[in-house]
C-alpha cells in the first residue's frame, strides 16, 4: 500500500486547509478514500445527533500536481480507506501560513500508520527554505470492513435552486436558530425560496426571490410551479454553515418533499462540498 501526494499551488494549498477545517469544526474523525483519481473526505458522527453528514470531493488532478496511490482492488480499482482526526490533521496544516511553497503527503508506517506532511517554507529572517514535517496518525480501514464506510451518494431532489449569497443565509440561519429547532425550507420553480421559523410567540419567515432553478427531478413537469417543502433540524443546519471555511459564495439547495436537503458547495471546479439534512417532524 502506498500513497504520496504533493501541492505546488499556495492557493490550493489554502482551499485544502480550509477544506480539512471545515471537517475539524464537525467530527472528531473523519473517513479519507483515496482512489486513483479523486479524493473524498468522510465527516459523520456515529450518533448522528450533533452533526450533519459531510462529505468533500477533490478532484486529484487538480490540486495535486504529483500523486501515486497503490491500494486494495474493488470493483472501482484501487482505493485506500483511512481514518483521521480532522483537528490533528489541520494543525499539521497550520504550517501553510507561514509562506509556505509546496507540501507533501505521504503515508508511512512508524510504529502506526501516519499520515506525513512536509510544508516547504521561507525562513522570515534569512528567506531560506526549511521543512516543517508532521506525522498524523491514521487507522487504515481493512478491507474487509470498507462496507461500512460506503461513500454517501448524491441524492435525488424534486427541485434544485442556486443561493447566491451563502454568508447571507450563515448569518440568518444562525440567528433563527434561537427562535425555533426546526427550520422549513420551502421553494418553487419559479425561483422563490422561504426559510421560516416558527414558535408559539411568532412566525418569521425570509423570502428570496428570482433564484437560479438549476433542475427539475421530473423533467415531464417541466413549465409547472413546482412546489417543494421540507423541516430540518435548524441547530444541525447552523452547525454546517458555520463550520464552513471554504470561500464561497453560492451554494445548490436541493429538496425533497419531507424527506431531505441536500446541501453543494463547489469551491472550485473539481472541488465540491456536501451536506445531506434529513427531514424531522415538526
Amino acid at each position: 500500500m502506498k500513497f504520496c501526494a504533493k501541492i505546488d499551488d499556495g492557493q490550493y494549498m489554502r482551499e485544502f486547509q480550509n477544506i480539512v477545517l471545515t471537517l475539524a469544526k464537525l467530527a472528531k474523525e473523519c473517513v479519507i478514500i483515496i482512489k486513483k483519481d479523486k479524493v473524498h473526505f468522510i465527516a459523520n458522527e456515529e450518533s448522528g445527533a450533533a452533526a450533519p453528514l459531510v462529505w468533500v470531493e477533490i478532484d486529484a488532478k487538480l490540486y495535486f500536481t504529483n500523486y501515486i496511490m497503490e491500494g486494495h482492488s474493488d470493483d472501482n480499482g484501487c482505493t485506500i480507506v483511512l481514518a483521521v482526526s480532522p483537528i490533528h490533521f489541520s494543525r499539521a496544516l497550520s504550517s501553510f501560513k507561514l509562506n509556505a511553497r509546496n507540501c507533501k503527503f505521504k503515508l508511512i508506517h512508524l510504529q502506526f500508520p501516519c499520515l506525513r506532511t512536509e510544508t516547504e517554507v521561507l525562513s522570515q529572517s534569512s528567506g531560506e527554505p526549511r521543512q516543517i514535517v508532521h506525522d498524523v496518525p491514521v487507522t487504515l480501514i481493512p478491507r474487509n470492513e470498507w462496507d461500512y464506510y460506503d461513500l454517501p451518494q448524491i441524492p435525488r431532489a424534486k427541485l434544485i435552486v442556486k443561493v447566491r449569497s451563502n454568508n447571507l443565509l450563515r448569518g440568518l440561519i444562525d440567528k433563527l436558530k434561537n427562535i425555533s429547532p426546526t427550520l422549513i425550507f420551502a421553494a418553487n420553480s419559479l425561483g422563490d425560496l422561504n426559510l421560516v421559523a416558527k414558535n408559539e410567540m411568532a412566525t418569521i419567515t425570509t423570502c428570496f426571490k428570482n433564484l437560479e432553478v438549476q433542475t427539475l427531478d421530473d423533467e415531464s413537469q417541466q413549465g409547472e410551479n413546482i412546489k417543494v417543502e421540507c423541516s430540518v433540524d435548524c441547530k444541525k443546519t447552523s452547525l454546517f454553515f458555520t463550520a464552513l471555511q471554504v470561500p464561497t459564495s453560492e451554494l445548490t439547495c436541493g429538496i425533497d418533499d419531507d424527506r431531505l436537503i441536500h446541501m453543494e458547495i463547489n469551491v472550485r471546479g473539481g472541488v465540491s462540498v456536501h451536506s445531506i439534512l434529513p427531514s424531522v417532524c415538526v
